[in-house]
Parts: structure tokens; sequence; C-alpha cells
């Protein structure tokens, strides 16, 4: 089959080569929303892919071992046609994808993928999930992954327009207003607890990470000193967040807050959380944004603050 392109394929090249992304080394921040996209979704692999005239080159990817792969017949540019989501529930039996390197080569047998789309409508690559057994995706799962899309084209532009400050300055200036503080992080997926203990401790932090309540109330009881913030999910086995944040209350009153849910209208005790000083940021986040609502959180005066994520 002839591989279709965009109408204005000339001058989505022209607006691609100007972000200047093609060749770069990997960063963090792509990495992290690839692999948030992963988590969400529940797949093994996520890329963030941008397409040039004759390849699809891979800025971030999770659970594939590759640079790049031939545009033609590859499913990002078909999605990069779309105006949404594009879900190719069974590659093996889609005359556009059955002869495909990723169907062949590495046995893919579902994806997912949406469009990096700029200001000016031209679609640069995509944020895209795959399986190499048969998936479905849920309409939560779809809706995150247009949010971090959004994020990783606005992340993008940033870049371009000088707007954003270097990872270096903003480490610098966090290890500065926050030299010392102790943050208990309790999230029960594995992935995401390592994710967020990674990007704490690498903005200076002091991190006691827990796999459950039970576990973040027992590393709360042996711990000597001040434990300044717990960072909590509230659907969590055993003890949930909400539950915990409870108990450590009553032992160490200085204890700030910060909840972290994509399931916050489930839970109706949150209001009085908010009344006390919680804030709340619903999920799917970027690390950034957790760093921003962590060191928020530190600098206000109330001593119980949460994030909805």
């Amino acid at each position: 089959m002839q591989l279709p392109l965009p109408q204005n394929e000339s001058f989505r090249l022209e607006s691609l080569r100007s972000f200047r992304v093609l060749g770069t080394s990997c960063e963090q921040v792509f990495d992290d929303i690839a692999l948030l996209a992963s988590l969400i979704c529940d797949t093994p692999i996520a890329i963030i892919a941008f397409i040039d005239e004759q390849s699809v080159w891979f800025k971030a990817r999770i659970g594939l071992e590759l640079d790049e792969i031939p545009r033609d017949s590859s499913f990002c540019a078909y999605a990069i046609l779309q105006s949404d989501l594009l879900i190719v529930p069974d590659p093996p039996s889609d005359e556009r994808f059955m002869n495909s390197f990723l169907v062949k080569q590495i046995g893919i047998q579902f994806y997912a993928g949406i469009p990096l789309v700029t200001d000016d409508a031209h679609s640069l690559g995509t944020l895209a999930v795959m399986d190499r057994v048969p998936h479905l995706v849920t309409e939560e799962q779809s809706d995150s992954l247009r949010i971090l899309a959004r994020r990783t084209m606005r992340e993008l532009e940033l870049r371009r327009t000088g707007e954003a400050q270097a990872p270096h300055q903003r480490l610098h200036l966090a290890r500065i207003r926050q030299p010392s503080a102790t943050i208990l992080l309790a999230e029960d997926n594995d992935n995401l607890r390592n994710l967020l203990h990674r990007v704490l401790e690498g903005d200076g932090f002091s991190v006691l990470p827990a796999a459950d309540g039970a576990e973040a109330l027992r590393l709360c009881q042996q711990h000597d000193g001040t434990i300044d913030l717990m960072v909590s999910d509230i659907v969590m086995p055993q003890l949930n967040g909400l539950q915990l944040a409870e108990r450590i209350r009553g032992a160490h009153p200085e204890t700030k807050f910060l909840f972290i849910t994509g399931f916050g209208e489930q839970f109706p005790e949150l209001r009085e959380w908010i009344k006390y000083g919680a804030t709340i940021l619903a999920k799917p986040f970027l690390p950034s944004e957790l760093l921003h609502k962590v060191e928020n959180t530190l600098t206000q005066g109330k001593t119980a603050t949460g994030t909805e994520g």
C-alpha cells in the first residue's frame, strides 16, 4: 500500500525541524511521560515518536530497544493523519500494518497512539502505547493519553520559546528552599512509586518509600525525626491514604499531607481535608507538577495539604 501523507506535509516537516528535537539525546521529562503512559494503559511498551521524511524516530521509549524504524507502514505514520486517538486492536489482521516492522519483527498485537499537534495544527509525531498481546483501552486511559500528549507538546513549545527553566537550575533552587525535608511516600504501584521516589530524591528530598499504608505507618513509627510531608495515593490495600493520614496526623500533628488519586470524587471525606488545607491534583500528572505541589505544600502555613492525582 502507498503510504498516505498529510496534506500539509512540507509545512509539517518545516515545523518539526523548528523544534530541533530530532536526534537529541534521551531526557528525563520525556522518559517520564512515556513511563506514565505505559503505567496508565497497562502496556509494556510506550513511545514518544517524531516522524521525518523517511523514518519514525523515538525521543523516548519504554520496553522497546530501538532508536528508529522506517516510516513506511508504521503505525505512527497513520496516527499523524488523525485528529484524535488511533486504536489498532488487531494489527496482524489490518492490511495497513500486517507487514510492518513492529508487527513482523517485534510481534505487536495492539497499538494506541495520539498525534502530537502544534498550536498551528501540524502533527509532529505521536505518543503511543503498544502490547504484544491483544489489549483494550478504556475511555479514562484514552483521556489520559490526550492529557499527556498535550503536556508533551507544551514541554516542546516552552523549550522552543525559551520559557522553560533548565532542569539543573530547578534542582538547585529546590535544594536551597528545602534542604532537609523528609517525605513519606506511600504508593502501591511499584513502577509509579519508584518513579516518584527518584523524582523527589533528585530534587533534594529525603524519601521514605512504602508499598502500602501499613508499611508507611510502620516507617513513620520507626522514624526518629520529623516527617515534613506525606505523599500518598488514596486507593491502597490495608490502609488507604485517608486512613493512613488520620493515623499519622494523630501522632505527628506537624506533618503536612499531599494526596494523589484519580478517584477523588469517590471519597467525599476529602472535602474535610480540603477545608483543613488539602489541595487535589488529578492523575495523570507530570513529575514537574508533583514537585511544584510538594514545594508549595511545604512552604504554606497550613498543616494538611493534598494533591489529587
